[in-house]
């Protein structure tokens, strides 16, 4: 089976079996991966990689440079835990649930060796004039709990709920973290617009 590193980054090549096809479902895919299908794995992998690194980017905010690790970390413990995919949920949503329990177990690690992030409301750092108001830029200098939870919520789609359980925090302080973080955007951005009139 695929679950370890060396061969998540051999994926692109050296299959000399037929594909299989793009129709089948992530749950015959599984059940094929499962029952020791190499190729079923790597359709799963093509198929959810874009969407999870897209994600993870975001998440990661200025560290995405590092998503590739993520992924990567992603797609193991996907692996080590794909027994116990029940089907409740879109394999998508349950994929991006770990995905960002291995982004917040990186960001840990990464602030472990760096200095304390604040919890105030960030100042948009370099905007001048002429400056182009860019929203994935203001979204990246957000302290990383805020853009975890703007993302999750505004992009991706969960509820507080959802957020709360990913994250590890109450309903509540994913509501009150996503308002502060709404609240730094709309400075950064105002700030932009106004530098460039």
């Amino acid at each position: 089976m695929l679950c370890n590193p060396s061969d998540l980054t051999a994926l692109s090549g050296n299959v000399t079996s037929l594909p299989l096809p793009f129709e089948l479902s992530d749950d015959a895919l599984i059940h094929r991966f499962l029952d020791g299908d190499e190729r079923a794995f790597r359709q799963l992998y093509e198929r959810h990689t874009p969407r999870l690194k897209r994600t993870l980017e975001r998440l990661l905010g200025a560290r995405m440079e590092e998503v590739d690790d993520v992924v990567q970390e992603t797609w193991l413990a996907g692996c080590r835990g794909l027994h116990g995919f029940r089907g409740h949920a879109k394999f998508s949503t349950w994929l991006t649930s770990i995905g960002v329990r291995a982004t917040l177990n990186h960001l840990t690690r990464s602030a472990r060796r760096e200095t304390p992030l604040e919890e105030d409301v960030p100042t948009p750092a370099g905007i001048e004039s002429g400056v182009m108001v860019d929203l994935e830029s203001a979204l990246a200098a957000l302290p990383d709990h805020q853009r975890m939870v703007v993302v999750l919520h505004d992009v991706e789609g969960f509820t507080h709920d959802e957020i709360a359980e990913q994250l590890g925090v109450a309903p509540g302080t994913s509501k009150a973290t996503l308002s502060r973080a709404r609240q730094a955007l709309r400075l950064a951005l105002n700030a932009g617009v106004s530098n460039a009139c």
